[in-house]
């Protein structure tokens, strides 16, 4: 054998010593979107349109596309449309390490997703840690589950603040004392513009304690005008809902029930103290008494 042959035979026990390690990869690092992380595309039945996920399909189209509608997918390595499903049918990829085939959700990333049945949506965060409440209709912290407000369906509603879906959000809820779900962001979006009540009750969103000592010694440092000191204001306090009659000051006006300052007048304007009237008529009558002319007797 010559040199040539020998060199031939030596590259060619090098091809097939090759392992699947030093081949190309099929599927490089960068798929899915920025969403999702996932080897799918996703057919979408309102449009007939391919989107990796219905967030891509939802800020590119005037609609919006119901994922459990979804029912063709096009695989990202082989390019193959075939039913949903969690593996391919020719390359036998799977299509994200998560996967729920009730809500058409796949993802490679770990987030610590869960299906809840309740919900019939998947969640974030693990399912050890939270628990669904069947009256709330949603999964909340297991640290809520003996003290929490129940509000029946709270999160089948809107955002208060944005208007946007809360039920099927991606971004965190923030749940005040009074049980009223908003976005976590709208919550401090809300706290920075100086909002410190919930948007659908009023209740103060936060323990406002140190706020109302504030208020209290400015009160005490603002006396009112002579002609206003004796005025009484009819109020309704936000916090506890109960009414009660205060001096009226333009700073505040204080609930007798729990301190709050969260309070709004009702039934009409404030007016002087009736009490202190009296004591002002009974004043001027005896005053009137002292200083009958002398010479003025009864008959």
């Amino acid at each position: 054998m010559d040199q040539d042959q020998e060199q031939t035979v030596a590259n060619s026990s090098l091809k097939t010593s090759e392992t699947p390690a030093d081949k190309p990869q099929v599927i490089e690092d960068k798929y899915g979107c920025e969403h999702y992380k996932r080897k799918s595309k996703f057919v979408t039945p309102c449009c007939d349109k391919v989107y990796p996920c219905r967030f891509c399909h939802d800020e590119q189209e005037a609609h919006t596309v119901k994922r459990k509608e979804v029912t063709e997918l096009i695989c990202v390595l082989c390019d193959t449309r075939q039913p949903v499903q969690a593996t391919c049918q020719k390359c036998h990829v799977r299509f994200g390490k998560y996967t729920c085939l009730e809500c058409n959700l796949f993802d490679d990333e770990d987030k610590n997703q869960y299906h809840c049945d309740g919900c019939g949506i998947c969640r974030l965060g693990g399912r050890d840690r939270f628990f669904h409440c069947a009256k709330c209709n949603m999964c909340l912290p297991v640290e809520l589950q003996n003290g929490h407000k129940c509000v029946e369906n709270v999160s089948h509603a809107n955002c208060p603040v944005c208007l946007e879906d809360i039920h099927t959000s991606r971004i965190p809820c923030h749940i005040p004392n009074c049980g009223h779900l908003l976005h976590r962001t709208c919550f401090e979006d809300l706290l920075h513009s100086g909002h410190y009540a919930c948007p659908t009750c009023q209740v103060s969103l936060l323990d406002m304690s140190d706020l109302w000592r504030f208020l209290d010694n400015e009160v005490t440092m603002t006396p009112m005008p002579p002609e206003y000191k004796d005025f009484k204001a009819e109020i309704l306090c936000k916090d506890c809902h109960e009414e009660s009659t205060v001096k009226f000051h333009v700073v505040g006006l204080k609930c007798l029930s729990c301190g709050s300052y969260n309070t709004c007048r009702i039934k009409g304007s404030p007016c002087p103290d009736p009490e202190s009237l009296d004591v002002a008529a009974s004043g001027s009558h005896s005053g009137n008494d002292d200083h009958q002319p002398q010479g003025s007797q009864t008959q």
